[in-house]
């Protein structure tokens, strides 16, 4: 029977395989390794005060807990013997980024009935409500020197525009009418007619609602209106039209309404238009999003702005700088961002983190650097599989893949010297990922029964070993896998046969 720490390493390391389109090999080896485990194990997986808790007992989360935290997940039953389907729904929901949708929701659609998931729950203060608007006074009555002298003044001096073009197509349009009408009447006829002459006088009007929604609180109309306009500005391609928009926009961006609209970026509702808005500011978005990481004091809050900044690749200097940060949970953050996003200009101030004090955060550092997978990152990576902490050499291995090629080697150097049996197995795996002629050379050699170099051989090595050519499947592979269906070890032979047979089916 696995141990709690077992089954959130066999999870979190399919996580990582079913987020990489390319590793649809390892991905059904290692799914295959899952669904042996919850056959015969009843697993509850339960997020308690920023700890994972399995079966009733705490475990280290690595890059599970973070994920279920993304997701609002609060526990997780998994009896045993489990429908095949289900545990695969569950895992591919929580390997895509969270959707207007839940992960409870989702599995229930697709008719789940023995998984039982149980979602946190989160209250948001509802915007203020616009105030009632006064009825209108009767309108006074004019003398006809009045009226005379009011037909020759224009009705529309008052009210600015950004530009105003005096054309025939505007005829109908009255920036007076227009002034009094609703915000989603004027987003919809701006997006109706995105380079239309009345455009001008849109924007003014619609720039007047936003700062009336800013002073009385109201986030939600305030973003509705900014994301209105972006949505039009990006139907535009005349370069004088869009140079209309990036002046009005200009002029509606203030820090005080990105730290607004930062704060509902996690909100379901309002996700999609946050992260349009915050995108179209660019690297102040990222500044102001980096100033609430440091900021948030919950782990929710947090998780909020990680998945923002995971949409976001503007203002990467400021996220490198972050990496120094004297908080520990901010630099593991940051550096979690950085692999999510790849930055490959991270990989120097990562590589300092190594020898970060904390060890969650040399784990995170190790599972960035192997996410990004860059030439730059292999030598930083190699310091990684030699930490002194079983876990951070553990996640430097479950990051590594077919583009690592240049640490095969490496990698047999520290199978060599691993007395850590979990983290040998992860670096045999390891070596089935990058598939290299030298990687594959070195598992058919674990693999075989006898002239191993690297000391005693259990069987459920060899086993992984297996795996790992099931997953490499270059005919060195294949080959070494055939001879292996007459194995002398009973669990060696299965685990051969299986291999094979399913390489044949595909």
């Amino acid at each position: 029977m696995a141990t709690p720490q077992e089954v959130v390493a066999s999870i979190t390391r399919t996580l990582d395989l079913f987020r990489d389109p390319a590793a649809k090999e390892g991905q059904k080896a290692q799914f295959r390794t899952l669904a042996s485990i919850v056959k015969t194990t009843a697993v509850t997986l339960a997020t308690q005060d920023g700890r994972l808790v399995v079966n009733g007992a705490p475990v280290d989360g690595g890059t599970l807990l973070p994920r279920l935290e993304l997701h609002s997940v609060q526990q997780i039953e998994i009896p045993a013997d489990p429908p095949v389907a289900e545990v695969f729904d569950l895992l591919k929901a929580l390997a895509d980024q969270p959707g207007d949708e839940n992960i409870a929701s989702r599995l229930s659609g697709n008719g789940a009935k023995r998984i039982t998931i149980t979602m946190q729950t989160f209250h948001f203060a509802a915007p203020a409500p616009p105030p009632a608007a006064a009825a209108p006074s009767p309108p006074p009555q004019k003398s006809a020197r009045e009226v005379s002298a009011s037909a020759q003044v224009n009705p529309d001096a008052d009210i600015p525009a950004i530009v105003r073009e005096a054309t025939g197509e505007s005829i109908g349009f009255s920036p007076s009418t227009a002034a009094t009408r609703s915000t989603h009447d004027l987003i919809a006829e701006l997006q109706e007619r995105p380079d239309g002459p009345q455009v001008g006088d849109l924007l003014a009007i619609l720039g007047r609602q936003l700062e009336t929604a800013m002073k009385a609180k109201r986030t939600t109309q305030a973003l509705t209106i900014v994301a209105g306009i972006v949505r039009a500005e990006q139907q535009v391609s005349d370069a004088t039209r869009r140079r209309q928009y990036s002046i009005a926009l200009k002029r509606m961006y203030s820090k005080t309404l990105l730290e607004a609209i930062a704060e509902v970026a996690n909100h379901p509702t309002d996700r999609e238009d946050s992260l349009l808005v915050l995108r179209r500011a660019g690297e102040d978005g990222v500044e102001v999003l980096l100033d609430l990481l440091v900021a948030a004091p919950t782990i929710e809050e947090r998780r909020g702005i990680f998945m923002a900044l995971t949409g976001m690749k503007e203002g990467t200097d400021q996220l490198v700088h972050m990496l120094g940060h004297h908080q520990w949970f901010v630099v593991r953050n940051v550096a979690e961002l950085a692999g999510e996003l790849a930055l490959n200009e991270a990989v120097p101030a990562l590589a300092q983190q190594l020898e970060h004090e904390d060890e969650r955060v040399r784990k995170a550092v190790a599972l960035a650097l192997s996410k990004i997978g860059s030439s730059a990152a292999a030598e930083p990576l190699r310091r990684a599989l030699r930490d002194k902490s079983p876990e951070v050499r553990m996640q430097a291995a479950i990051g590594v893949g077919r583009k690592s090629s240049a640490l095969a080697m490496t990698i047999v150097v520290a199978m060599e010297e691993e007395e850590d049996e979990a983290v040998e197995r992860e670096l045999i795996l390891a070596l089935g990922r990058i598939g290299s002629p030298s990687a594959v050379q070195a598992l058919i050699k674990f693999a075989q029964p006898g002239g191993r170099v690297f000391g005693r051989k259990p069987s459920g090595l060899r086993v992984t070993a297996v795996e790992a050519l099931r997953v490499a499947a270059t005919p060195a592979a294949v080959g070494t896998l055939e001879g292996l269906t007459e194995d002398g070890d009973k669990q060696v032979r299965a685990a051969a046969q299986d291999a094979v047979g399913d390489l044949k089916r595909n």
